[in-house]
């Protein structure tokens, strides 16, 4: 392990975990001085949870012995006289550090336990993966009012478009954002932002809320708000920050619901190939509609419909796991093959289709977004889960 990888797991260890500063002390030391096949084990042991059906891990038992016997001298070495561990303590101690793996368990702890690949399929495409098959960026097409479409990675920052009274401008950041260019009053015209799969964006609206659009989404909205509330229509994914704004409610139409708010935090997941459409509050409240049926949710809250319409809460969701595409992670809790590699498909811009009987795996974890794609499969690999890829089509063999 070198210093720079020894120096990601700490970082991820401290903040995940709530071991004291002398456990993360004595963590550190064994960690620097252990030989790497110890280290390499720890990591296997630890980074990866899988809730049913876990992966095929061969543990050597003497080795582990030596391990924790290392940490157990490495409390010695460090402070043989205030430092006493027990067996419980050492057992907390692991625990601890295996939670801090977990949460970052495909973005850092998969570089050590995964790193040789063990089916020939994955090691014959490292370099296609690698140079063809990318992670998102920010890229969407913006389609103004009159039908033309404006690609804006292929634009320079600054002025886009000019409709109706109103500047739209693209910023360093990739953000898009639209403001009156004089007192008139504007008139009001109707633009689409939509993502592809491997791409995502952001868009300031008029009233200055703050809109995120996750891989093949979509966000209809009118270029100034003039009426007596906002409204805009999403497919796919997006997640809001909404202006507060007591006298113009703002409202968000997707497969027949409707959420409406004054001013608030929450995100909207309505792709059709989900089993549910998932709308979770962050802070404020909302309303959410469909037909005669209405909910209000509180902050923690989730709002699930399937297939029956039916509209369910959930109370306090795991909030970081809902936000973790935003926020430059896939999230995965107990979750099944087919919705790992549904979100893989839009992030990544390619197929899955399978031969046979889909694996039965469930994941726990997260991955950044940022990894190459090859290094996420070697999830798979390791799990006894085969594949093998055919140009951008990801097949999964049973």
């Amino acid at each position: 392990m070198n210093s720079l990888e020894r120096e990601l797991f700490l970082k991820t260890l401290a903040a995940g975990s709530k071991i004291d500063e002398k456990e993360y002390h004595q963590l550190t030391v064994w960690l620097e001085n252990a030989p790497e096949k110890e280290v390499e084990l720890f990591f296997r042991k630890y980074a990866i949870a899988f809730e049913e059906s876990p992966c095929p891990v061969e543990i050597d038992l003497n080795l582990e012995f030596r391990i924790e016997k290392a940490l157990d001298n490495s409390v010695n070495l460090i402070d043989r006289n205030q430092i006493q561990i027990n067996m419980i303590k050492r057992n907390y101690l692991w625990k601890a550090a295996a939670a801090a793996l977990i949460i970052s368990v495909f973005g850092v702890a998969a570089h050590f336990c995964l790193i040789t690949p063990k089916h020939k399929t994955l090691a014959k495409s490292q370099a296609y993966l690698k140079s063809e098959i990318l992670p998102g960026v920010n890229k969407a097409v913006l389609t103004l009012s009159d039908g033309s479409n404006v690609v804006l990675d292929d634009v320079n920052n600054g002025q886009v478009a000019s409709q109706g009274g109103i500047k739209i401008t693209k910023l360093a950041n990739g953000q898009l954002i639209y403001r009156k260019i004089n007192e008139l009053l504007p008139e009001v015209v109707y633009n689409t932002l939509t993502t592809p799969r491997g791409g995502q964006y952001s868009i300031i609206l008029p009233d200055g809320s703050k809109v995120w659009l996750n891989a093949a989404s979509s966000i209809r909205y009118p270029t100034f708000f003039s009426d007596s509330e906002r409204r805009v229509e999403l497919t796919g994914e997006a997640y809001f920050e909404v202006a507060h704004n007591a006298k113009k409610p703002f409202k968000v139409t997707f497969n027949g619901l409707e959420v409406k708010v004054l001013g608030t935090h929450f995100n909207i997941n309505a792709y059709k190939e989900e089993k549910s459409i998932n709308t979770t509050l962050i802070e404020g409240s909302i309303i959410i509609s469909r037909g005669d049926a209405n909910v209000i949710l509180k902050s923690g809250d989730q709002a699930q419909i399937g297939n029956s319409d039916k509209i369910t809460v959930i109370d306090n969701v795991n909030v970081d796991n809902i936000l973790a595409w935003k926020n430059g992670y896939f999230s995965f809790d107990k979750s099944d093959l087919k919705l790992m590699l549904r979100q893989i498909s839009r992030w990544y811009d390619v197929d899955i289709s399978y031969e046979g009987e889909s694996p039965k795996r469930v994941f726990s974890g997260k991955i950044n977004r940022n990894s190459n794609i090859s290094d996420v499969l070697k999830i798979l690999n390791e799990c006894k889960v085969n594949f093998r890829f055919e140009g951008r089509k990801l097949i999964v063999m049973g």
